[in-house]
């Protein structure tokens, strides 16, 4: 019993450094939010039982708490400060997405490196008039102002922001993007920046990772302590195995 009772801790810290890991490759990824494993303990069908027969793994949770804001200087560049997602939408539907790293392509669409549109509440972000297009800027108001090719202001377009009623029911989907399940509950309805609870945002900077490497090395050493002290379990109880069959 003792044997499978470790195994079952071996699966757990190879869960937590699998974590772990992942946090710590992320660690420079614009938008990036860390995960944490989170576990419980496996109680047996036979209540009479003194103990629990092992451990599993309850969740692994995001972790949604601000990253740090790198200034870029790009005007396309926008970090959110607080609550909220930018929408991005490509032609197989919505995403949700805290890294800002976009650019305007040469059909005037504001897009991510993915080609994932922009969105507002009137759908994609698109600059008027032909490019291509300069003295781009975001004003006060949270409106991306430029000139056109002929040097005429284009129609400012508005930045917005959703939110989810439960943001740790997001699933990741890779790319720093997320897609909204019945867990997250379905997305608000998109808002300007610093209205109805969004968080604002900045031109020309970029929200970092929110991995902090130190804790992540700190808590790779206790899950590789867990590790090799469950390995030691099942290497004493192989021994002492091994002990009862030579008596015999």
């Amino acid at each position: 019993m003792s044997m499978n009772i470790a195994l079952t801790g071996l699966k757990a810290a190879t869960t937590d450094l699998n974590v772990i890991s992942d946090n710590i490759a992320n660690s420079n990824t614009t938008g990036f939010k860390s995960g944490r494993a989170e576990f419980g303990d496996l109680v047996g069908d036979d209540k009479s039982r003194v103990g629990g027969i092992g451990v599993q793994t309850q969740a692994i949770t995001q972790q949604f708490t601000q990253g740090g804001v790198v200034n870029t200087g790009n005007p396309t560049d926008l970090a959110i400060v607080g609550e909220g997602f930018f929408v991005v939408k490509d032609a197989t539907g919505s995403y949700y997405t805290r890294a800002g790293a976009f650019h305007v392509d040469k059909d005037g669409y504001i897009v991510n490196n993915l080609n994932q549109r922009l969105q507002n509440s009137s759908g994609d972000m698109k600059l008027s008039g032909t490019g291509p297009w300069g003295n781009i800027s975001m004003d006060s108001l949270y409106n991306i102002t430029a000139l056109d090719s002929t040097g005429a202001a284009i129609t400012p377009i508005p930045v917005g922001l959703v939110n989810f009623p439960n943001v740790q029911g997001l699933q990741a989907v890779g790319d720093t993007n997320w897609k909204e399940t019945t867990a997250s509950g379905a997305p608000s309805a998109i808002a300007a920046p610093q209205t109805k609870g969004m968080g604002k945002v900045l031109s020309g900077a970029l929200e970092a990772s929110n991995v902090d490497l130190s804790q992540q090395l700190v808590n790779m050493i206790v899950a590789q302590r867990n590790f090799q002290a469950n390995a030691q379990v099942i290497s004493t109880d192989n021994t002492l195995a091994q002990t009862v069959i030579n008596i015999r």
